[in-house]
């Protein structure tokens, strides 16, 4: 009894040494910034700013060409390779099943992250210049078309993408177009395979908590030093609630299932 009151004890000093440690690591960084703006009244930084936004907007339109091209080569090349590992799944014998299907999940998650790279870069670009100008001047309307072609492109890489695996692995189902189209899947998939995807999921989780609250930090600094509004402030902090009470939910609906059980 008493090494566990010990164990608790050294845990809540550990909890309260990391979080004075970083108290003063803030009043340090949040000191150093304050400094920094008041050199020239912070017109320094905000002219330099303003010179990375201004170069930034004059290469939107060549940037979002260059991501769109780039996208489809990269996409196509991973594909191309998963399609190849797809073949010859269907006549390989144990040992070579066991480093295909490997292979198979990491050039998958190879394409489906250079899926969403090229989709959230098109974003950030196109944010920096974004205005109803785009209607009014000719390459900013392009931009806005090239990117609705890169977006067009990688929604139809990811039917593609599911329509393989499917074809490969029959037991899968699920409807691209529909909005159940995750819970359809992973209720076709076996033990072993949502074993993977609630431990995946779990550490998504955890990750994406530990950058939302760091996050909420930065933004909170941006707002008070740069005066970059409450709206990405409201942004990540709503997001994070959403998170949070989604996991807490789940955890409870698990647990009545169970009871009723």
């Amino acid at each position: 009894m008493k090494n566990k009151d010990n164990l608790k004890t050294t845990s809540l000093s550990k909890l309260t040494l990391k979080m004075a440690a970083g108290a003063i690591v803030g009043a340090i960084l949040g000191a150093s910034a304050a400094v920094l703006l008041s050199i020239n009244n912070g017109n320094l930084f905000n002219q330099a700013a303003q010179k990375l936004i201004s170069g930034i907007q004059n290469m939107i339109f060549p940037g979002l060409l260059l991501i769109t091209v780039l996208s489809i080569i990269l996409q196509e090349i991973y594909y191309s390779r998963l399609k190849n590992i797809c073949n010859s799944l269907a006549n390989a014998d144990d040992e070579e099943f066991d480093e295909l299907d490997y292979k198979e999940e990491k050039t998958g998650a190879m394409l489906m992250t250079s899926n969403l790279l090229s989709y959230i870069g098109g974003i950030v670009l196109l944010a920096f210049g974004y205005s109803m100008d785009y209607l009014h001047h000719s390459i900013a309307l392009g931009a806005c078309l090239t990117f609705l072609i890169c977006v067009f492109y990688d929604g139809i890489m990811q039917a593609r993408y599911i329509k393989l695996l499917q074809k490969t692995h029959p037991e899968k189902k699920g409807d691209v177009s529909s909005m159940k189209f995750q819970q359809q899947w992973l209720e076709s998939c076996d033990e072993a395979e949502k074993e993977v995807i609630y431990q995946s999921a779990y550490k998504a989780f955890s990750f994406t908590s530990k950058c939302l609250s760091f996050l909420l930090l930065l933004t909170m600094l941006s707002h008070l030093f740069f005066h970059t509004g409450v709206l990405a402030i409201l942004v990540v902090g709503i997001t994070q609630i959403i998170l949070a009470l989604t996991y807490n939910r789940s955890c409870v609906e698990l647990k009545k299932v169970k009871v009723e059980r």
